[in-house]
């Protein structure tokens, strides 16, 4: 059994211009151990998949369809009670923008202390020690426990954001853009931060738009477009033998040291999920599109063991569909 199963999830926002489909029948295991990845574009529904694993979709949004399952157990139909003892012992999160997750008016220390207090797991002075002790883990000297968060570097309160998911030690920490505005040393060692947790046991679940740094942890690659998911496999397979037309053209969008200088961005932009295009969303942007792609929604295809495609032509690009 998986740790995670995503089956068939479905995410809406109901505004008053429309409903926004953000997550549209997105099915996706994670396993035990496994670090996974889920790239794409903003606005390709990344985010608000995580946050409904949490179960924390911010309104006008709503989980309209699907299931998610830990370890076999249905999170969508939890009481809110409930499901806040899953957040934190059983999935830890860290947030894009620490300052906006952690609280500027408390000290550090008692942040991550709270979360042992409120899942019944110590009293506040063992909690404390714990806390330190989780602090000296990421990085943060002890004496800085009783540090508020403006006076920590951004990548310093990244660590405090990872040490209030992992102190309990949940069995998948979700991390959502946790590299974000912070230099490529910072980055690096918050990667391997992750990468410690997982040899120990966690399993990872990589938010993030950046596709090289994506292939240089993760046991597969998960490629999001427009609320879908288009293309899941191994990260040797989708960065090497990407089948999917999108996830081909991220990868001409990264810049390269010792490759041409010019970086190939992606022509025209994601749709409105208001009104989404028909067939394939990802068709009006595609160079290989043809009339059954405006036409049709491509299935999700096998184009290897562990590796899988929505698209018409997977596998066949420049045979078909524009060859």
């Amino acid at each position: 059994m998986a740790l995670l199963e995503i089956k068939e999830l479905t995410v809406n926002y109901y505004t008053l211009t429309g409903v926004v489909n953000a997550v549209d029948k997105v099915s996706l295991n994670v396993e035990k151990g496994e670090w996974i990845s889920v790239v794409g574009e903003s606005g390709s529904g990344k985010s608000t998949m995580a946050y409904a694993i949490i179960g924390l979709v911010p309104p006008p949004g709503r989980i309209a369809g699907g299931q998610i399952l830990l370890e076999g157990r249905e999170l969508t139909s939890l009481p809110p009670k409930e499901m806040r003892m899953v957040r934190g012992r059983d999935i830890g999160m860290v947030f894009q923008d620490p300052m906006t997750s952690l609280d500027p008016l408390r000290r550090i220390g008692h942040q991550v202390a709270e979360v042992l207090v409120e899942h019944g797991v110590a009293e506040w002075d063992d909690a404390l020690e714990k806390a330190k002790e989780m602090l000296r883990r990421v990085g943060i000297p002890e004496d800085r426990a009783d540090y508020y968060p403006h006076q920590l570097s951004g990548g310093q309160r990244q660590r405090v954001a990872i040490a209030i998911a992992m102190v309990l030690r949940p069995k998948l920490l979700i991390a959502d853009e946790p590299t974000t505005a912070l230099d490529v040393i910072v980055q690096d060692t918050i990667m391997d931060l992750m990468e410690e947790f997982k040899k120990e046991g966690t399993s990872i679940m990589l938010i993030t738009h950046d596709l090289a740094l994506a292939s240089e942890r993760s046991d597969r690659i998960a490629v999001m477009y427009a609320g879908r998911l288009v293309e899941l496999g191994p990260v040797d397979d989708v960065v090497e033998g990407s089948a999917h037309p999108y996830t081909q053209m991220l990868l001409r969008s990264v810049p390269d040291l010792w490759g041409p200088k010019d970086i190939k961005s992606i022509p025209g932009f994601p749709p409105d999920l208001r009104n989404p295009p028909s067939g394939c969303r990802f068709h009006p942007r595609c160079p290989y599109a043809t009339s059954k792609c405006s036409r049709e929604d491509p299935p999700m295809v096998r184009v290897g063991p562990l590796h899988y495609a929505a698209c018409h032509y997977a596998g066949k690009l420049g045979e078909e569909g524009g060859g």
